[in-house]
């Protein structure tokens, strides 16, 4: 362009000049300011003003050139320490990685005002001062990241949450985390920090309403959200236990999936809370009715500790389960037990001795002794089965034991006798 310029100006010079040449009139120029006046012609006129241009465009010429050299050094000048930065954004996550956290900080912060990378070094930062126990430092940090990088508002807000819920601060994680969810209710690694706060809170509604997206998103295997959903409704049935409320308790078991409900720990912590509450039937209704489709051992052990009174139908129901588990001793001290709640005395006195013979117990030889002395009008034996129950109760070595001498299922009843022993 200034080339251009120049071309232009010589050539409309020379044509002038060549025309005032031609008619011998080379013009006449005068300028007057106040009491100044300059006069002259126009060849000196036009030289003068050329050369100026020329001065001008030379003077502008060198101040592109001086812009240039100044632009080039201080280029230079911000890649050098663009470079020192990254260095020490790189050496500040070696000494973060390797333990040495005060090191790291000094380092990241060195020439964090020439980093390209200020998001990372002060997120990197706020770490080195969680490990130090400088919380306030900390959050500093994470507000410089914030200014430095606002777009950056969740990465920025996850870390402060993993921060915070690595010191054990879950109240403040959770207000953290529950703002995160409102600007991204879909993120999976937001969510799975909110699973982890709401457990450690002990917020089982909180979580089991947070549950519907880990199962949509698949966030956790299916092994993994089975135990999530025990631990979550164990949590409900506790928090109400807690409460003393027995209405709301069983309102809890009765909104559970039915598939939980044939879960033993499930099924038999329930129970227990029932006893607590001294509501042994409802216990025994739960109980009885996984035993039908479910066996479990521990289950059938609490059942035996049950003392209840059952009708004759539901009485049959639980015999049924001889069937497959006729050598169980603690089924057989329960069914023993329902026996003597419905005054069958012969039947109890079989249940009971047939236990004995499979697995001597406390309970099962004072429950024996009990049904002779009170209502068969054996008080000999009944004593014999108190000494050996207080013999097996403390662990001492008994003279008699009781041995069924024929199959529990037979068409005729199991003959059972004393063996004594030298």
């Amino acid at each position: 362009m200034v080339r251009l310029i120049t071309l232009i100006l010589i050539l409309f010079a020379a044509i002038s000049g060549f025309s005032m040449y031609k008619i011998n009139d080379i013009g006449f120029l005068s300028v007057g300011i106040g009491d100044y006046k300059l006069e002259t012609n126009l060849m000196i006129a036009g030289s003068v003003l050329i050369a100026g241009i020329f001065a001008l465009l030379l003077l502008l010429k060198v101040f592109t050139l001086l812009h240039k050299i100044t632009v080039f050094f201080g280029a230079q000048r911000k890649t050098r320490l663009l470079e020192k930065a990254r260095t020490a954004l790189s050496h500040g996550l070696i000494e973060l990685a390797e333990g040495r956290f005060a090191e790291a900080e000094k380092l990241l912060l060195k020439q964090v005002k020439y980093s390209d990378n200020t998001l990372l070094t002060y997120l990197s930062a706020a770490r080195a001062a969680q490990q130090q126990g400088a919380h306030d430092r900390r959050d500093d940090y994470l507000r410089k990241a914030h200014e430095a990088t606002p777009t950056a508002e969740i990465a920025i807000g996850l870390t402060k949450a993993e921060l915070q819920l690595a010191h054990e601060q879950y109240e403040q994680a959770l207000a953290n985390l529950t703002h995160l969810y409102e600007l991204s209710p879909k993120h999976a690694y937001i969510i799975k920090l909110l699973l982890k706060t709401y457990h450690h809170l002990a917020d089982w509604k909180k979580l089991l309403n947070l549950l519907g997206d880990v199962k949509r998103q698949k966030l956790l295997s299916e092994d993994k959200i089975f135990d999530l959903e025990l631990d979550i409704w164990h949590g409900l049935l506790d928090e109400q236990a807690h409460g003393n409320d027995l209405h709301s308790l069983n309102a809890v078991w009765n909104q559970m999936p039915e598939y939980l409900k044939t879960k033993a720990n499930l099924v038999e912590y329930y129970a227990h809370l029932l006893l607590d509450f001294n509501a042994d039937n409802k216990a025994e209704q739960v109980l009885r009715h996984f035993l039908n489709s479910n066996w479990s051992e521990s289950a059938v052990v609490l059942y035996s500790e049950l003392d209840v009174v059952i009708d004759l139908q539901q009485l049959d129901q639980v015999e049924t389960w001889l069937k497959e588990h006729q050598h169980n001793a603690h089924l057989l001290l329960a069914m023993g037990k329902l026996c003597l709640n419905k005054k069958l005395w012969g039947k109890a006195r079989h249940y009971l001795e047939a236990s004995l013979s499979i697995h001597a117990m406390p309970e099962t030889y004072l429950k024996l002794a009990q049904l002779l002395e009170s209502h068969m009008d054996d008080a000999k034996q009944a004593q014999i089965y108190y000494r050996q129950g207080l013999e097996c109760l403390t662990g001492a070595r008994h003279h008699e034991a009781v041995t069924i001498v024929t199959p529990l299922y037979s068409d005729e009843k199991p003959t059972l006798k004393i063996v004594h022993s030298e």
